[in-house]
């Protein structure tokens, strides 16, 4: 279990080992909010899901935020609910990145700790260091996936 940082090298060992796993693409611009998603769909790590920081990890509903500020965390039950819809299980690592220095999955990283889930690792160097270290990308829309099972756990 990875719970800080994974190489490129272990993260690509760990997608060949079969164990479950998502990936999650961090990317944002908070000068140009639609450009995360329009390089997500360029370029990302094969199988990831792109956590765009202003529709999954805010919450849009004034009545359901757990902070203030200009990206609200939503509630933690909104949260687990939404990793439930893209597939996300209590028994995954979860692998962050993004292509900004790890200044938007650092808030995921966050996130799920929060959300009482301990296996969850930054990707030391971004999708830069993913490609550097030979990493396949892939383009195009994240994978369909099927509806995962995600209980809360007291926040770590």
């Amino acid at each position: 279990m990875f719970t800080h940082l994974i190489s490129a090298e272990q993260l690509q060992a760990l997608q060949a080992s079969g164990q479950p796993l998502m990936v999650f693409d961090c990317t944002f611009d908070l000068s140009n909010p639609a450009l995360g998603a329009e390089l997500f769909a360029q370029a990302h790590v094969p199988g990831a899901v792109h956590a765009d920081l202003d529709h999954f990890l805010s919450s849009q509903q004034t009545d359901r935020r757990a902070s203030g500020g200009r990206h609200p965390l939503p509630l933690r039950e909104d949260f687990a609910a939404a990793l439930q819809t893209i597939g996300f299980r209590n028994d995954m690592q979860a692998v962050v990145y993004d292509r900004n220095g790890n200044n938007y999955c650092g808030r995921l990283w966050w996130m799920l700790k929060w959300a009482g889930h301990d296996a969850v690792a930054v990707l030391d160097g971004g999708l830069q260091a993913w490609e550097a270290a030979g990493g396949a990308v892939e383009s195009g829309p994240a994978p369909r996936r099927a509806r995962g099972q995600f209980a809360l756990k007291p926040a770590l």
